[in-house]
């Protein structure tokens, strides 16, 4: 019981808090959709062991395993992201250095990652706010304001991801990508508001 972490959540707050421009936003959007994928594994765990919610452990269960792996896939991207914006700055740097063709495709690359880790952040948070239509549902009452804070988690998540595309997106030249990357997004941004307005009303429900 009780927080064991407290002390590399402090370090991870400070990282963030450095003058350094990693990790960011990219990174802190990670980390909020996988402390929602967290609690919502919890919530999962709390009801499974309830004798009311004996016929929902199977798919519980099942929830929790996938809301796991999302989390993992999150913390990775967490740092990928960091990793990602750290090319963008080299690639910037080594181009005012040597310019020319080959520096200007090194910068391109990199911008394309810098969007990509995002967009797939982007697309775990989703999965997080559409798992936790599921877990509003079924969840033990007592635990539905976990449910709540993890799914305004995950929409600040995949908001922050969001943001982070895009500002990558205006500089890439490889305009085909871009659109299609916008036009993602944007089917994505309304599956998240559905996903966290239908969670929010079973949960007034509770």
């Amino acid at each position: 019981m009780g927080l064991n972490t407290s002390s590399q959540l402090r370090e991870f707050c400070l990282e963030l808090a450095s003058e350094q421009p990693s990790p960011g936003g990219g990174t802190a959007s990670a980390a909020a959709g996988a402390m929602a994928a967290s609690l919502l594994m919890m919530v999962c765990g709390i009801t499974a062991r309830s004798r009311k919610h004996e016929s929902a452990k199977p798919f519980l269960n099942q929830h929790k395993e996938a809301l796991s792996r999302l989390r993992e896939n999150l913390v990775r991207l967490a740092k990928e992201d960091a990793a990602a914006y750290d090319s963008v700055v080299e690639s910037m740097r080594a181009r005012k250095v040597s310019p020319g063709p080959q520096a200007d495709e090194s910068v391109q690359n990199a911008l394309r990652r810098a969007a990509e880790v995002p967009m797939n952040t982007a697309s775990g948070c989703l999965t997080v706010l559409e798992a936790a239509v599921g877990v509003a549902e079924l969840g033990t009452r007592s635990a539905s304001s976990d449910v709540g804070v993890a799914v305004l988690l995950a929409e600040a998540g995949f908001k922050g991801a969001a943001m982070n595309v895009r500002i990558n997106l205006k500089d890439l030249s490889d305009m085909a990508f871009a659109r299609s990357a916008e036009a993602k997004l944007k089917d994505q941004e309304k599956k998240a508001a559905d996903s966290a307005s239908k969670a929010f009303s079973l949960l007034r429900k509770t």
